[in-house]
């Protein structure tokens, strides 16, 4: 039996999601990084903002379960949600992943300011994205086939001239769902090459620990509790497509009978069920229960 701690990404924020957060951490986050994380909603378009909170608010969970115990079995993070898996398996501290998901944040904000983001399509196969994806690329406005969630939900990063010509094609391939995601950068895509060569320099300025458990990488699908290997993972991750479904499928291999997916929102557990259905993998939401509910099924279920 093995027990995963999921962590969310980009997408998964919310309008409000700060108010329960204590106001040390906020202040932590000033005295690291010298950025204000105030929860007001303009900011909710800024990259800046959305990553660092993201990160904030796993982070005062993650916090609070320990408390209570509880420990996991193995880590995996969606595209920034890698960072707070990083500290779950203590191969980065709380101070380390704020500065270093600040750097990321500050440099993919520099590298598209304004008229690029991602998109969702869901009802095709991978093949099927791609086609459309090939079939309305333009050079002026690119766009590229990103992460795969699940065999039938994959993402596409770009200019959102060409994303919401994509869209509307995939929509007309019958795919069930194709709109546009609350992500201001083309994470997960080649446009983000240029961002990886300037953020390696403030990576390799960390010193990052052997993880405490399986580590699931972004990159591969492959699980690594080498300190190295999750550094490159972290860094790679920028520009590389998040192969969620290949992580979870070697989670499953390794005995994952149970994940508990840390705030905000509930993407991952959907991702659960929508990749091994509702039976074969219990789910526990920290958003939907709350620590203590949480605490309570962790402890019946195992």
């Amino acid at each position: 039996m093995s027990t995963a701690f999921l962590f969310p990404g980009q997408g998964s924020q919310q309008v409000g999601m700060l108010q329960d957060i204590p106001v040390e951490y906020l202040e932590r986050v000033a005295r690291v990084t010298g950025y204000q994380l105030i929860d007001i909603p303009q900011n909710y378009e800024d990259t800046v903002f959305i990553q660092l909170a993201l990160l904030v608010k796993a982070l005062f969970a993650l916090d609070e379960i320990q408390k209570n115990e509880i420990v996991p079995d193995l880590v995996a993070g969606h595209s920034l949600g890698a960072f707070a898996a990083a500290v779950a398996c203590q191969t980065l501290s709380f101070d380390d992943a704020v500065w270093l998901v600040y750097q990321r944040a500050v440099l993919m904000k520099a590298a598209y300011p304004s008229g690029y983001a991602m998109g969702v399509i869901v009802g095709l196969t991978r093949d099927e994205a791609a086609q459309v994806v090939q079939e309305t690329f333009d050079p002026d406005y690119p766009v590229y086939l990103s992460n795969e969630n699940c065999p039938m939900q994959h993402t596409i990063s770009g200019a959102v001239i060409g994303l919401e010509k994509t869209l509307v094609v995939a929509k007309q391939k019958q795919a069930r769902t194709a709109k546009l995601l609350k992500v201001p950068v083309p994470s997960h895509c080649k446009l983000m090459q240029a961002t990886v060569e300037k953020l390696t320099p403030y990576i390799n300025q960390l010193t990052l620990q052997p993880a405490t458990c399986p580590y699931l990488k972004n990159t591969d699908g492959r699980i690594t509790q080498d300190a190295e290997a999750i550094r490159q993972d972290l860094l790679a991750n920028i520009e590389q497509p998040v192969q969620w479904r290949q992580m979870m499928a070697v989670a499953k291999e390794m005995g994952m009978d149970l994940t508990i997916e840390f705030p905000p929102g509930n993407t991952l557990t959907k991702l659960i069920h929508a990749n091994f259905g509702e039976q074969l993998i219990r789910t526990i939401n920290i958003s939907q229960h709350g620590i203590d509910d949480t605490t309570f099924l962790y402890r019946k279920w195992r």
